[in-house]
């Protein structure tokens, strides 16, 4: 076996690896930063609600009061 095939069979596995571990490390990004942007519009309709649900009380608590029921 020469140099130059010895260093082919040692490196070109270890290369293998390192773009594999690479691309992993892209797609766990990509993968984060879409989850980021999901919660993100998980909490904007999640605040929406909160404040639809807290005008819906006002409202009720505005009926009560008119009908003297408490």
């Amino acid at each position: 076996m020469t140099d130059m095939q010895l260093y082919i069979a040692a490196g070109l596995p270890t290369v293998a690896v390192l773009v594999g571990i690479l691309m992993n490390v892209s797609l766990f990004n990509s993968l984060s930063a879409r989850l980021l942007a999901l919660e993100n519009k998980v909490d904007t309709k999640l605040d929406i609600v909160a404040s639809k649900l807290a005008e819906l009380d006002n409202r009720l608590s505005r009926v009560e009061e008119r009908l003297s029921i408490h």
